[in-house]
Order: structure tokens, then sequence, then C-alpha cells
């Protein structure tokens, strides 16, 4: 069974991006991958829990409805209380990562490294969630 990746980013053109970085990946059946530029319907799928993911990478900085926000929903809604949740952004500061551990955010990705690191977290997860039956 493949891990459900989704990616959430208010720029088409990071989404292509991150899709390319993985699409060997894809290709293999290892993953599928969803993409959505649109936070605020995203948020709304949370909300009424029609959203299926295994792992969501989110940017942070987007407009109305921040990463940070996404987060902090899904961690208030059981179904999402304990999926991974990785930020993807172009924050680096302290204070970004320490708001996010808040949040909820299982783990902080800068887009900087975002293809190296990317695959490599992936891979990860994909062992972590394989030796738990997912």
């Amino acid at each position: 069974m493949a891990i459900k990746i989704v990616f959430l980013d208010d720029s088409n053109t990071i989404l292509k991006v991150l899709t390319y970085t993985i699409s060997d990946l894809k290709q293999e059946g290892v993953i599928e991958v969803e993409t959505y530029s649109d936070n605020i319907a995203f948020a709304q799928m949370l909300r009424d829990q029609t959203i299926e993911f295994d792992v969501l990478f989110s940017d942070i900085n987007m407009p109305e409805f921040s990463g940070y926000d996404i987060c902090e929903l899904a961690r208030s809604i059981e179904k999402y209380k304990n999926h991974i949740i990785i930020a993807l952004t172009t924050e680096i500061s302290k204070e970004s990562k320490s708001r996010g551990k808040e949040v909820g955010f299982s783990g902080w990705i800068t887009k900087i490294s975002a293809p190296e690191v990317m695959r490599s977290t992936i891979g990860s997860i994909i062992r972590s969630l394989e030796a738990k039956g997912i």
C-alpha cells in the first residue's frame, strides 16, 4: 500500500518542483502524491474530515490561514491528531521553529534545502511507517 503524501503551498511553482523531486517514488508506487494551493479550501477539508493523508507537508507563510493555523487545526481533530505534519518553509528563525513545535509540527524543512532533504525525509518516513505496518 502506497503512503499518501500531501503538499500544501500557495505557490504552484513550488508544488511542481516538490512533485518532480519525488516523481520516481511515485512511479515506483511507493507513494501517492496530492497537491493543494488553496489553503482555505484545505482547512475546510480538514474540518469536514474529507482529506486523507499519511504525511502532510505544509508551507508556513500563506495568505489568510497560515501553516501554523493548518497544523493547529489538524491537531485539534481526532482523525489527524497523530498524523505526520512537516513544515516546508523559508522560515529559519528560532522563534518560527519554536512556534512550529507549539502548534504540533512533526518536523521542519527549509525550502532552500528542500530537494535533498525532502527525499531523505520521505525515505525515513516510509521506513518508519512500513515498520509500523502502515
